[in-house]
């Protein structure tokens, strides 16, 4: 193990060694003081960041105009599945789930029930 601590950044005593990542082999150590072998396992123990999405699809589910049920999807063939699950849960929609049978459904039924689906962008803070 190394005296000092390996973060270029600090010039304090090591006092602990920890492998440099978890997917390689353990047999890379880095030797880091008591604040910065702190710092460096929570940021590893966080996890890996995944690419985020530029855009989410929305499903709002109205009733007389007014917002009973939104839900937002990472991918468009879910939206469908989503109002599928929606319909059969609450509202007794025995079809396939397509869009064209839960539209005949649902000017066959009830004229107060609609919804919207559309993307919405993500911005980044």
């Amino acid at each position: 193990m190394d005296r000092y601590c390996q973060n270029p950044l600090c010039e304090n005593e090591a006092v602990k060694e920890v492998p440099v990542s978890v997917s390689k082999p353990p047999d890379r150590q880095r030797a880091l003081c008591g604040a910065c072998e702190q710092a460096y396992t929570w940021g590893l123990q966080q996890g890996r960041m995944i690419s985020l999405p530029k855009k989410v699809w929305v499903l709002a589910v109205t009733y007389k105009g007014t917002i009973v049920h939104a839900r937002a999807f990472r991918r468009r063939r879910r939206v469908l599945q989503g109002l599928v699950k929606y319909r059969r849960v609450r509202e007794g929609y025995p079809g396939p789930a397509d869009m064209g049978n839960v539209l005949a459904w649902l000017t066959g039924h009830d004229e107060r029930l609609g919804f919207d689906i559309f993307a919405a962008p993500l911005e980044a803070n």
